[in-house]
């Protein structure tokens, strides 16, 4: 069963969560741009599986969803059973999309709290949204009611608001009150829509009835109104998701409210249904058929806009919580910027959207922005869009790649070593071949910075250590409130998160100095600092960190990438320029549809936005010599 578990596991992950994928620009790395927000996401499926969750704990979590647990569920270990929880959820539902997301988790606990806690919090949300969904379908049948169709039509009552104001007009006698309605609906927003449906078709219904009454005879008037009263009390019912019955519909005005009175579950409706009850004997009769036609409806919209803006606020605080986490994560700029289209659209629907698949659906966007091309001497890596880190030696032909790791989202090559940030937060580094031993560095990083024998680390906590020597060396803090580390055999420098470029030089325990403020990326040299402006203007330097003067280079870029001769500048448009020998030389266009560039020494290579990769050795006119591919970006 095991091998089973594990094909079926990977087939899962491969075809509904999307692979990790990661990003480093150049030997010196450029962190990824942080935009202001974002999202945690998975990290994928764990290593060694947990058996943490007893029988009875997956029992519970079964029912939640309706499903008897066989033999075969209950032996499975946690990840295949929430798997199998995936599998019997309802499709397109917050169950089956928690529990993919717990599935496709590095954290050996996800899977558990998912079977203990996660299962039954998504479960409510379901339950929610079908309470939702049936209220949505009461206030239709509602509608039918009122302007004389049959309420039993389910074809009518499971459209959406748009498609059935729609049917609505093509159904209603032509030329009438509610048809000129519908049509004026149509033309308008969800707004215009909701009004239709809740006050809308009532109005005009009645204008319609006033129109039959002038021209009636006294019988025939009697017969319009005892039928209009009958439909809006079938209607009321409808609405409230009370049984209708025409017992209930023949009875008196007084008796009809107290019955809404004592079964209604709205706060509102049984407060307006007793004030109506309370009314004086003189106001009695106008105050009942007032609650039947008009006022119960009212006070249900009340019900139903205080329920929403609770739910509206609870949605809220789950989509600012997934938010804040992808800013600490530092590599979700999508999901962030998903996030904050939520909530600045601040409808139910948006929030709940984002909960549901809009969060997955940028942190696969953001997994495929990961993908990247690194230099170092004569070595060149790919991270591909699915997270696996590539590395060879030799020339540019060589075809020698060896799968370094997977699960990584950051690859940096700095000499003879190799270091990854893994999708989980943790730092490994190897020194030495292709084949050398991992060393674990630190946990909870965002950002990874190597040259020659320093690592620098950037926490989610924005605290950048820095260590010099051999792997086990010690970590000495450099700075605090960083969003990007970058490192040289002699420099160290941060951006802080108020966009402030310093650079010390020397030991590691040297002073810093302020560079440039409204930065959104350094990059550094033994010789040459390189800061991208938030306007998108390249600046570099060359020389001693203080007193030298700063060349505008090239606006509209949004990566830059430096090396002791050579500057690098990417365009929003996709262009990728370098230029050879001082910082006033001319550039030279080197490819176009480029997503990420990097350079090293006499080397350049560039990743394509078709996931292609290609390498160059020599001037800047040298042949392109293909690489191994980092996968679909798109």
């Amino acid at each position: 069963m095991g091998e089973f578990v594990s094909t079926k596991r990977r087939a899962a992950h491969l075809l509904l969560a999307g692979l990790t994928a990661t990003t480093v620009w150049s030997t010196v790395l450029a962190a990824p741009v942080q935009a202001a927000d974002v999202t945690t996401a998975a990290a994928g499926v764990v290593a060694d599986p947990t058996n943490l969750a007893t029988d009875e704990d997956k029992v519970k979590a079964a029912a939640a969803i309706g499903v008897n647990p066989d033999i075969e569920m209950l032996l499975a270990d946690d990840q295949a059973f929430v798997l199998a929880l995936w599998r019997n959820a309802k499709p397109d539902s917050y169950v089956q999309a928690e529990a993919l997301r717990a599935y496709d988790n590095a954290d050996p606990q996800a899977a558990y709290q998912f079977i203990t806690v996660g299962v039954f919090a998504a479960a409510a949300d379901d339950a929610q949204a079908e309470i939702a969904a049936e209220h949505a379908k009461a206030l239709r049948r509602s509608v039918l009611v009122t302007i004389g169709l049959d309420p039993a039509d389910t074809a009518l009552v499971d459209l959406t608001d748009l498609n059935f104001i729609i049917a609505v007009w093509q159904r209603v006698e032509e030329g009438s009150f509610v048809q000129a309605a519908a049509a004026e609906a149509i033309k308008g927003t969800q707004a215009d829509w909701t009004t239709f449906l809740t006050t809308g078709a009532a109005t005009a219904r009645a204008a319609d009835i006033d129109k039959q009454l002038k021209d009636a005879t006294e019988a025939e008037a009697a017969r319009i109104r005892a039928e209009q009263l009958a439909a809006a009390k079938k209607s009321l019912l409808q609405l409230l998701l009370l049984p209708v019955t025409q017992e209930l519909i023949d009875a008196p005005n007084r008796q009809f409210v107290l019955s809404v009175h004592s079964t209604a579950k709205g706060t509102e409706v049984v407060l307006a249904a007793q004030a109506a009850l309370n009314a004086a004997d003189a106001d009695l009769d106008k105050a009942l058929s007032d609650f039947i036609f008009t006022d119960g409806a009212a006070a249900n919209t009340k019900d139903e806009q205080a329920a929403a803006a609770k739910e509206l606020a609870a949605y809220r605080t789950r989509v600012t919580a997934i938010r804040d986490a992808a800013v600490v994560d530092g590599w979700l700029a999508n999901v962030v910027a998903a996030a904050n289209q939520a909530l600045a659209t601040n409808t139910l629907f948006a929030v709940q959207n984002f909960v549901l698949k809009g969060q997955d659906e940028a942190h696969l966007k953001d997994k495929k922005s990961w993908a990247s091309v690194s230099l170092s001497v004569d070595r060149v890596g790919v991270l591909t869009t699915d997270g696996v880190a590539y590395v060879k030696d030799g020339t540019p032909t060589a075809t020698s790649w060896v799968n370094e790791r997977t699960n990584v989202k950051q690859l940096v090559l700095a000499g003879d070593r190799i270091g990854v940030l893994t999708t989980d937060g943790e730092v490994y580094v190897k020194d030495g071949a292709l084949s050398a031993g991992w060393v674990k560095e630190h946990t909870g990083i965002k950002q990874l910075a190597m040259a020659g024998d320093r690592i620098g680390v950037l926490t989610t906590g924005g605290i950048a250590y820095v260590k010099e020597g051999g792997l086990s060396a010690a970590w000495l803090t450099e700075q605090t409130g960083v969003q990007q580390l970058a490192l040289t055999t002699n420099r160290i420098g941060v951006l802080t998160t108020g966009g402030i470029a310093y650079v010390k030089e020397g030991g590691l325990s040297t002073a810093w100095v302020s560079q440039r403020t409204l930065v959104k990326q350094m990059s550094l040299t033994t010789t040459r600092i390189g800061l991208l402006g938030n306007d998108g203007t390249a600046w570099v330097k060359e020389g001693a960190i203080t007193g030298t003067t700063w060349v505008n280079e090239l606006g509209g870029v949004k990566q830059l990438a430096l090396t002791a001769n050579r500057i690098g500048a990417l365009t929003t448009g996709g262009v990728a320029w370098v230029k050879d020998g001082g910082l006033s030389a001319g550039w030279v266009n080197e490819e176009d549809n480029v997503v990420k560039l990097a350079l090293d020494g006499d080397r350049i290579a560039v990743l394509f936005a078709d996931g292609t990769t290609s390498l160059k050795d020599g001037g800047l006119s040298a042949a392109w010599n293909t690489q191994l591919a980092a996968g679909p970006l798109s």
